[in-house]
């Protein structure tokens, strides 16, 4: 099996019936660009669109950051998929029927176990859903949602639902259907009595389904209807809902968030609907927890525009202040909307503003500034010690942004505000232990080989835009006199996979090599060789002299460098072999 799991021929069909164009399209906002599609690329901040796909050779290059190669990589990179996953994923997609693998009995019992839950939260969301938009009895829930100025199409859209005032109106429907009380439990859909029997969690709510990008059913948010505590009601984490990896409406929003290259974090469900209703679907919501890195990572494949809009209190302002240090160490661009004091997105959008609600995002506040303003009200800035409390938290939280351009600019603006001089807060960041050790980071990831050998490059380039080239070049025995190891081991790479087949296929290039060959191949695919077939040839004996002379003078150093040696060593044997070595290197020079 290729990659210890499946065969080269599965592997090679996926490829075959995979278009990248498709797949990058369901993350990234592609526009096209000549031959090309261009556009954001989401595994790094620049704003620049630097991210091409090639449909034709189905690979993607980012000539920002350098990522680059097939749309296995792409879905591993983007997704954070092993090979595995990702060659599953592709096959699901694109009907390819891959073989069963052997899995533990253990891993067997989980994933049907799983599969079990997933059809129980469905079965309870239609049975809610029906109640609310086709039984007499959810007539309460429909007033209510009118109330609340819902339309039927936003209703039906998330599937809303209601629950009953009785006990047990879902533990009915379940044991109608069959279904094991005990898993609908750890769903948190029903809890035991304590005489024996169940009873309803959800009880005279509406229901909230929340999905994950599957559109699968992964948990509910309850809203009490009468008076009662508590107000709101969510389903427990299970071992198919992770609250920390779920935002609610992101099945519908990420459809838009590309096209307005930006996203709206709200805080709940209402303020979502809303929202989606006067035609802001671009926006998600968090599920009565804190926003978290692993929600970031997963908005940031859509767009890095990032912008909150939580209610205007003490607690809506906290809420998105504790956003910005995520946002920051993620190097996504965090901003807020200020709402007037009192308001909350669902009440400001329903009273008529949606023209100012949209002239709000338009003009967001960069989060970073509108914390400094609010560090500057929280402390006594004209006392020394609110001062240095600013200047302290405002440093802490400086510290935590990756780009360096980015971290002094907002140390000068601090600076600015505290009437410090800036030098006296740079020398605090240049003492970061932490500055100190992302320094060293990064020198380790730096690549050795920055540049190439023109010659040995041009080789190369032939080699992927010209494969019918490949067997001229291999009869020169050329690969073997490159000075640069890299391009040798491409060189080699591609030569190997041409005897193989009869034929290169780029993107069977790409699944085979590793990381940084991988880019620099899409680096080189990417642009383009118009050259005739007479120029080819030509430009291929060219680099090939070149090539030799090159390495030639390279030998022909290390053998004066030698005979000299042998020379001050008196009676050293071996200096005629080595004349007699240079002497051939002068024929072979002549030759050239």
């Amino acid at each position: 099996m290729a990659n210890g799991f499946f065969s080269e021929e599965k592997v090679s069909e996926i490829r075959d019936r995979a278009s990248i164009l498709e797949v990058v399209s369901d993350y990234i906002n592609l526009k096209k660009a000549g031959k090309h599609y261009k556009g954001l690329c989401p595994f790094h901040s620049e704003k620049t669109p630097s991210f091409m796909v090639n449909e034709e050779k189905q690979i993607f290059h980012c000539f920002g950051c350098g990522a680059g190669g097939d749309v296995f990589t792409f879905l591993m990179k983007v997704g954070n998929f092993s090979f595995p996953q990702a060659v599953e994923e592709l096959a699901k997609r694109y009907g390819v029927r891959l073989p069963s693998r052997e899995l533990s009995p253990a891993k067997k019992k989980e994933m049907a176990k799983r599969e079990i839950l997933f059809q129980i939260n469905q079965m309870a969301s239609e049975y809610f859903h029906d109640l609310l938009y086709r039984q007499r009895e959810g007539d309460e829930g429909r007033r209510y949602l009118s109330q609340r100025g819902l339309s039927e199409k936003i209703i039906k859209e998330h599937r809303l639902g209601y629950s009953l005032e009785r006990w047990d109106g879902l533990v009915q429907h379940l044991q109608e259907k069959k279904v094991s009380l005990e898993l609908a439990w750890e769903l948190g859909l029903i809890f035991p009595k304590k005489r024996g029997g169940w009873y309803d969690a959800f009880r005279g709510r509406i229901l909230f389904p929340i999905f994950d990008l599957h559109q699968r059913v992964v948990g509910f948010g309850g809203r009490l209807i009468r008076e009662g505590e508590p107000k709101y009601l969510n389903s427990p984490e299970s071992s198919i809902y992770h609250k920390g990896e779920i935002l609610y409406g992101l099945q519908v929003a990420k459809g838009y968030i590309p096209e307005k290259d930006c996203v709206i974090i709200a805080e709940g469900y209402f303020d979502l609907l809303t929202l989606h209703q006067f035609g802001l679907k671009h926006n998600v919501a968090t599920l009565g927890t804190a926003l978290t890195a692993q929600h970031v990572r997963i908005l940031k494949r859509y767009t890095k525009n990032l912008i909150t809009v939580f209610d205007a209190d003490e607690a809506g302002i906290k809420a998105s202040l504790r956003a910005l240090p995520l946002f920051l160490e993620e190097e996504v661009a965090g901003k807020t909307v200020l709402l007037p004091e009192g308001e909350d997105p669902d009440e400001f959008l329903r009273k008529g503003n949606l023209e100012d609600f949209e002239e709000r995002v338009i003009h967001a506040v960069p989060l970073i500034d509108f914390f400094f303003e609010w560090l500057m009200k929280t402390h006594d800035i004209k006392s020394i010690d609110g001062k240095v409390k600013v200047a302290e938290e405002g440093m802490a939280l400086i510290d935590k942004i990756p780009n360096k351009i980015r971290k002094n600019f907002y140390t000068k603006t601090l600076a600015e505000k505290l009437d410090l001089p800036e030098s006296l807060l740079m020398e605090r960041l240049r003492s970061s232990p932490k500055d100190r050790i992302k320094a060293e980071e990064d020198l380790k990831k730096r690549p050795i080989e920055r540049s190439f050998p023109k010659s040995e490059e041009m080789v190369v380039r032939l080699m992927i835009h010209h494969p019918e080239m490949i067997p001229a070049i291999t009869k020169e025995g050329i690969l073997r006199e490159f000075e640069s190891p890299v391009l040798q081991k491409m060189a080699e790479g591609l030569e190997g996979l041409y005897q193989k087949r009869g034929r290169l296929d780029l993107t069977e290039a790409l699944g085979c090599f590793e990381e940084d060959l991988k880019e620099r191949l899409s680096e080189f695919a990417f642009q383009e060789s118009d050259l005739k077939a007479g120029d080819r040839e030509k430009i291929l004996k060219d680099c090939i002299q070149k090539i030799r002379k090159k390495k030639l003078k390279k030998d022909e150093g290390e053998i004066l460098k030698r005979i000299k040696e042998a020379e001050k060593q008196k009676g050293e044997k071996g200096l005629d072999d080595l004349l007699m070595e240079r002497q051939e290197l002068t024929k072979r020079g002549r030759a050239l």
